[in-house]
């Protein structure tokens, strides 16, 4: 029987997790305890939006005296309150609790706190939170007709084509090219199904009705993502015996591969009762009169259907999680999509009819608030130049199309597709998409993404060993360091989301070098060298850090270095070599610590009178750091032997107050990182 539903919009980015009903915690005349508060360790803020973590290791906290503190801890205002939304446990017995951030009992977006604990005590907390906020706010959300005439402005799109989601009024946050913006909004996914295709979350001010940021919810392997089938040969696989002959479906494993060709004609889309996606029209069906599919022309979305069965196989297996989104949720595939559906009018450089150099994972909401998926392939036909490509349906290319849907429902609101966050969430889709390659077929598997998808040098569009080495012709090179060369603008509006195609390079190589290892010096003049854990280890690593409460939506990579660290100390222990290796691939990719000072280089002598440390000698556990610079910087602190004693943070322009109470006497070296380069700087502690 076939359920039909209005697809409304994406919802990969929106945060929209809760439990019923919620338990409201805090208020503004909670009690607060004048002393214990200052007690607690620091926060660390890793960027504009309020990232922050903080390490509460060496402190014998419970989460009930934190909870008592939190609000004076994190330095709230009487307008903030929290509400419990999530709390759970993970397979390592660590409870997690996740609060939700409201600013006149209206919600912050993406500001949200995990608090960690085991055995009774706290052991980290982590999130995003915003301080500070002072603005007027609009309690209703702006109306359907006044959003859709808003969003058809900007999309070009006739407001009949819009379908909505329904709407909230929220406090939202965009790191623009000037600042953080703070705005009260109306948040709204819109999408059209019709003629033109495209899937985006909006902010619209509730005032100037507005739109302040706008988040795409349809993930490409690469934009213009030209990634071309490699063929593995025969391969097991599930088939279904269907009506005398037989289909690409696995029914048990609820994958089901289709013909693309009209996708995106008129007539919008519907569940059927298993939950696939599929036209109005109905689906149009691969067939053989065999089990066997060995047609030329049924090849690529074989391969596509065998690719996701093993992505689906390894998740399952290998990860314990119960297809994409652990709660088996089917998935349907569509091969030969003529990617010019998903132009916008307006755009910049739309794609010619015809061209299908791209694979696509795409989330919809309905209506009523539920999510639906399927992934889009092309054939690899570019009109501009013929040849230059080939189909769209690698294993590689699966996996990370099937991944991007894991990243986005992670259970902390997924990974916003921009700026860090939108990089982080390329790299774990090509992090995990190639450990399905390596698990499905490991006697061919490599560390280059979409090899054989073009007919051009090098013949693959990234390299998770050498991201430096990307196809220049479509100026594919990405960093291989943090800010190191190819290093693209982060903000909001800047190209391709803020970089995320291209500064995904530097957490690829992080993840290749702590299944491998290597030796080298990176953009920043730091030699390193990691011992590799091999990809299985690797692996559980990156999926811990991805799925156990550590990331929020507007993750950095500076988040992503320590909440990775704390999945390799939940899995492997705080004195272990896995923690070790973990340090040592970030450092290699300019993060961190490479347990040595001797890669610290000192640059002109100009550019170091830009960063000044005093008083030196530091008295009463307190100094400043004067960042004059024009450049973001990080600092971290090591004692005269080499060991890390006070891990990466980020510094602010100008003064930075630093506290070291603890520090016992003696000489310690500040290393200071910006700009590609770092300088070191010796203080005496008395």
């Amino acid at each position: 029987m076939k359920k039909t539903v209005t697809i409304a919009k994406a919802l990969i980015f929106t945060f929209s997790i809760g439990v019923a009903p919620f338990s409201l915690v805090y208020s503004q005349n909670t009690r607060i305890s004048e002393s214990s508060a200052e007690n607690l360790p620091k926060i660390v803020n890793t960027s504009e939006l309020g990232t922050f973590y903080s390490d509460f290791t060496d402190y014998n906290t419970s989460s009930r005296g934190l909870e008592t503190d939190l609000r004076k801890w994190l330095g709230c205002q009487s307008n903030d309150t929290f509400k419990i939304v999530k709390t759970w446990e993970d397979d390592l017995g660590v409870k997690k609790t996740m609060y939700q951030h409201f600013y006149k009992s209206i919600k912050v977006q993406d500001d949200i706190i995990v608090i960690h604990e085991k055995d009774g005590k706290v052991v980290y907390v982590n999130g995003e939170f915003v301080r500070n906020i002072d603005i007027p706010v609009v309690v209703a959300p702006l109306s359907q007709d006044e959003l859709k005439n808003t969003i058809a402005a900007v999309s070009k799109t006739s407001s009949e084509k819009i379908t909505l989601s329904p709407a909230e009024s929220v406090i939202s946050k965009t790191n623009t090219q000037t600042g953080l913006k703070i705005n009260s909004s109306t948040m709204v996914s819109a999408s059209s199904m019709i003629a033109t295709v495209f899937s985006k979350t909006y902010y619209i001010d509730n005032t100037t009705k507005q739109v302040v940021n706008e988040m795409s919810l349809i993930h490409n392997a690469d934009t213009p993502s030209l990634s071309t089938t490699y063929y593995k040969g025969n391969q097991n696989m599930t088939v279904d015996s269907y009506n005398g002959s037989y289909r690409l479906k696995d029914n048990t494993r609820k994958v089901w591969t289709l013909d693309g060709t009209n996708l995106g004609s008129a007539g919008g889309y519907g569940l059927d009762a298993q939950g696939y996606v599929l036209p109005a029209s109905g689906p149009v069906e691969y067939t053989s009169s065999t089990a066997n599919f060995t047609a030329t022309s049924t090849k690529a979305p074989v391969e596509i259907h065998w690719a996701i069965q093993k992505a689906n196989d390894f998740y399952s297996t290998v990860l314990n999680r119960n297809s994409f989104d652990g709660n088996g949720t089917a998935i349907a595939n569509y091969y030969n999509v003529d990617f010019s559906i998903f132009n916008q009018p307006g755009q910049a450089n739309p794609t010619p009819a015809g061209y299908g150099a791209n694979a696509t994972a795409i989330t919809f909401g309905t209506s009523t608030g539920g999510q639906v998926h399927f992934m889009a392939y092309g054939n690899g036909n570019l009109p501009s130049s013929p040849g230059a490509f080939n189909p769209f349906a690698g294993i590689d290319v699966g996996g990370h199309e099937y991944s991007h849907l894991v990243v986005a429902t992670n259970g902390t609101g997924g990974l916003n597709y921009q700026g860090e966050s939108g990089a982080i969430n390329e790299s774990f889709a090509d992090i995990l998409g190639t450990s399905i390659e390596f698990y499905a077929a490991p006697s061919q598997a490599n560390w280059t993404i979409g090899e054989g998808l073009c007919n051009f040098a090098p013949g693959y569009l990234r390299s998770m060993a050498a991201p430096k080495t990307g196809p220049a012709v479509l100026s594919s090179q990405q960093p291989d360091t943090y800010n190191g060369t190819y290093w693209q603008s982060t903000a909001a509006g800047a190209a391709d989301n803020g970089g995320v195609h291209t500064n995904s390079g530097v957490g690829n190589k992080w993840f290749y070098l702590l299944s491998v290892g290597g030796a080298g010096t990176n953009d920043n003049g730091t030699a390193y060298n990691v011992t590799g854990l091999t990809i299985q280890k690797a692996e559980k690593i990156a999926f811990k850090t991805l799925t156990g409460g550590y990331l929020t939506a507007n993750a950095t990579y500076l988040n992503l270095y320590n909440a990775s660290k704390q999945a390799a100390i939940a899995l492997y222990g705080t004195g272990s070599n896995e923690l070790q290796q973990v340090e040592n691939a970030w450092c290699a990719v300019g993060l961190g610590n490479c347990a040595s000072l001797l890669a610290v280089h000192e640059i002109t002598k100009s550019d170091a009178q830009n960063i000044t440390v005093y008083p030196n000698p530091v008295k009463n556990g307190l100094f400043t750091i004067n960042n004059n610079s024009k450049y973001e910087a990080t600092f971290e602190i090591y004692d005269v032997s080499g060991k890390l004693v006070r891990g990466l943070e980020k510094l602010n322009k100008e003064n930075n107050k630093i506290t070291i109470n603890g520090f016992q006497k003696g000489v310690y070296i500040i290393k200071i990182s910006f700009n590609g380069t770092a300088i070191s700087k010796k203080i005496v502690v008395e």
